[in-house]
């Protein structure tokens, strides 16, 4: 499979829009974990860790998003 094979069936599956929500609903739990950290006397390895699961997460949903191809329908 070539590239222009590949983004045209990412974007059959929807794999854009998948990629596109986690990144922005990903940012938001990062400024809202990184916000509230010093209120709530969250430690900040726990912000960190916040964030090392979003980004662990990311490939994981485009992953089943290919593999469902998580339509409306």
């Amino acid at each position: 499979m070539n590239l222009r094979n590949f983004f045209a069936e990412l974007r059959r599956r929807n794999g854009y829009k998948v990629a596109v929500a986690y990144a922005v609903d990903g940012w938001v739990i990062a400024q809202i974990a990184t916000q509230i950290y010093q209120f709530l006397e969250i430690p900040n390895w726990i912000v960190s860790m916040v964030i090392i699961l979003i980004a662990i997460g990311f490939p994981i949903a485009l992953v089943i998003a290919w593999a469902f191809e998580a339509t409306p329908e």
